[in-house]
């Protein structure tokens, strides 16, 4: 397989059976933020860096490609909006990943492991500079897309400021980002911050009955422990065999001990190919936990599958979650054995 369908098969920034956001020309929700973005060029305030933060799978990257269209000089459908035709010939361009203007900075594909990079390296981070010290390829706006903040290190993170700092002319950034509290203050203080909020259930709901072959169950857990991310909803549905039914059939089962299936779900997402599952794992039952603390307390039940079949105070529940968080972050920031932590946290559940 040549490397550029390898690349393309492995880009960092794609949710796996979706299109990339470069090819995708609907946005579910957010019309206020594009507003926002509208206004501010017809206002003539228009700000060289926007911090676009969100729920994973919201729509951030989404959105950034429609407001490189416009600034790209992609032809408006409705003056309203930044929806474009994807037979606009710029629309092409940038869908093709063929646009001189526009430089995305994400995850590499590593040729000797055969698989994506954890984090963005600061040597990826400093091929920005190279980008910007050029006279551009086309006459207009360049546009700089990261894809996304919350998977660079510290040092790629101190590698673009400069840039950020000092912009040449015409110069357009979209950061895109998760969790802006854990970025650099100088970089938050040099952006306009645009927050999407979460999109509602029933609309997400909506759009999944788009796809073919969806179980009707498994999207219905999928757009409760979505967050408000369609793109979320959409990677749980495809990813349901190693992350919802796994938690489903270990939740039913606290009320007795059962290694054979702690050891099973442990398995299957310790595998090195498995990180995207088991961030979400992590996440789902964290999430999860905390919902049996609420229904613990208000007797309301607001999330995915049923309340856990096992009786403890809210206080305990919520310790839990919190322990989860501090686990994941352990597993995965310290590269620690995948499996022992995972299991180490499916039996402090059971025990606690």
């Amino acid at each position: 397989m040549r490397t550029v369908e390898i690349e393309r098969l492995a880009e960092a920034d794609r949710i796996d059976g979706c299109l990339h956001p470069r090819e995708t020309f609907s946005l579910l929700g957010h019309e206020a933020a594009e507003q926002t973005f509208i206004k501010s060029i017809e206002g003539k305030r228009l700000h060289h860096a926007w911090l676009i933060t969100g729920v994973k799978g919201a729509g951030k990257a989404t959105l950034a490609y429609r407001m490189a269209r416009y600034l790209l000089g992609c032809s408006q459908l409705l003056k309203e909006s930044l929806d474009f035709s994807p037979n606009d010939p710029v629309s092409q361009r940038i869908a093709s990943h063929g646009h001189g203007n526009i430089f995305v900075l994400r995850r590499p594909y590593d040729h000797k492991t055969k698989k994506l990079r954890s984090e963005i390296p600061v040597s990826e981070a400093r091929k920005l500079k190279d980008f910007l010290s050029q006279k551009p390829s086309e006459s207009g706006w360049r546009i700089v897309i990261i894809d996304s903040m919350d998977e660079m290190n510290r040092n790629a993170e101190n590698a673009i400021l400069k840039s950020l700092e000092e912009p040449p002319k015409k110069t357009m950034f979209f950061l895109i980002c998760s969790n802006p509290g854990r970025l650099l203050p100088t970089i938050r203080s040099r952006c306009v911050s645009l927050r999407l909020t979460p999109v509602a259930q029933d609309q997400i709901y909506g759009w999944l009955k788009q796809f073919d072959g969806l179980d009707e169950d498994i999207m219905d857990a999928a757009v409760k422990l979505s967050r408000g991310g369609p793109g979320r909803a959409f990677a749980l549905c495809e990813t349901a065999d190693h992350v919802l039914v796994p938690l489903s059939r270990y939740i039913s089962t606290l009320t007795k001990p059962a290694d054979r299936v702690d050891v099973k779900v442990s398995q299957s997402l310790a595998r090195n190919d498995m990180r995207q599952e088991r961030l979400m794992f992590w996440q789902c039952l964290a999430d999860l936990l905390e919902a049996q603390a609420h229904f613990t307390i208000s007797g309301e039940w607001r999330s995915a599958f049923k309340p856990f079949p096992v009786s403890k105070p809210a206080d305990v529940w919520a310790v839990l979650s919190a322990r989860i968080k501090q686990l994941a972050g352990q597993s995965e920031g310290l590269n620690m054995d995948h499996m022992s932590v995972i299991m180490t946290a499916l039996n402090e559940i059971r025990s606690a």
